[in-house]
């Protein structure tokens, strides 16, 4: 989903809304964290413990965390629909499980549901007012749609909690460029990159945030760290071209964009894009 914002230099831009253990029957599990429900993993990592997690649900059939910890590998796995079925019977046989709300309430904004992961994000901020972790997940998904004004009280308060927040900064950072405060924005996105260099959508929108603003070469600076972490991000691509054009440099332009041809659109949902 797009929305337009701006139209300097010739360019159209747009705001896309983008270890615990427990023995159990003389087996060992790891209990997930659900400040990593989103982070990097691989199915090698994955499938064991989904066989550990199926063991447990068949030695203790009634017991909640078992089937939150299934429900998280399913999450893990990109099966959300498992993954929602998992946490709404912890659910079941615990009300007051709030991780499992949290952790449906991610998986129905994965698909499409959003409205509904707002729900369980908030019964699960409910019960943890102060986790800025959840008000930015809740932030995000109003941006997916289109509550701005929601959105950004959320972000400020998971900020409000956590200044070290770089994720709430940088969503933040965008709702104040879709609002055309660039000043603002351009201080989110470099708390951001400070708080977090390897934030690579953070170096993006700070890089677009230095473009809006006419400030070339520093925005070539921000391009390229983003393009150091993500070779092959189009939409950073994109914006290279367009900031190497802004400074004359056109066949330097030419060869970034047709380098971004070849490369597949990514899936962001907040930030400013370029095309």
């Amino acid at each position: 989903m797009y929305k337009e914002v701006f139209m300097p230099h010739n360019a159209t831009l747009y705001l896309r809304l983008a270890a615990m253990l427990t023995c159990l029957g003389g087996l060992t599990y790891a209990y997930a964290d659900i400040a990593t429900l989103d982070d990097p993993t691989t199915d090698e990592i994955q499938q064991p413990l989904l066989e550990r997690y199926n063991a447990a649900i068949k030695h203790v059939p009634d017991k909640a965390q078992n089937y939150y910890n299934r429900g998280e590998v399913y999450f893990k796995l990109h099966n959300f629909e498992a993954a929602i079925d998992d946490f709404t019977q912890a659910i079941k046989l615990n009300d007051k499980f709030g991780d499992a709300y949290f952790g449906r309430g991610m998986a129905l904004g994965r698909l499409g549901q959003v409205e509904a992961g707002i729900k369980d994000i908030g019964a699960y901020i409910a019960q943890h007012p102060n986790s800025s972790l959840a008000y930015t997940k809740r932030g995000v998904r109003k941006i997916w749609i289109e509550d701005f004004v929601g959105a950004k009280a959320d972000l400020e308060q998971a900020i409000k909690l956590d200044p070290a927040n770089a994720e709430a900064n940088d969503d933040l950072g965008v709702i104040c460029a879709r609002d055309g405060d660039i000043k603002q924005a351009l201080m989110h996105f470099t708390r951001t990159v400070t708080l977090d260099p390897t934030y690579q959508k953070g170096h993006h929108n700070l890089a677009m945030a230095l473009y809006i603003n006419g400030q070339m070469a520093d925005a070539l600076v921000a391009i390229n760290n983003a393009l150091k972490l993500s070779p092959h991000q189009r939409d950073s691509l994109l914006l290279k071209g367009s900031i190497l054009e802004e400074l004359g440099r056109m066949d330097e332009a030419k060869a970034v964009r047709d380098e971004a041809e070849f490369e597949p659109s990514g899936n962001w949902h907040e930030h400013i894009r370029v095309e």
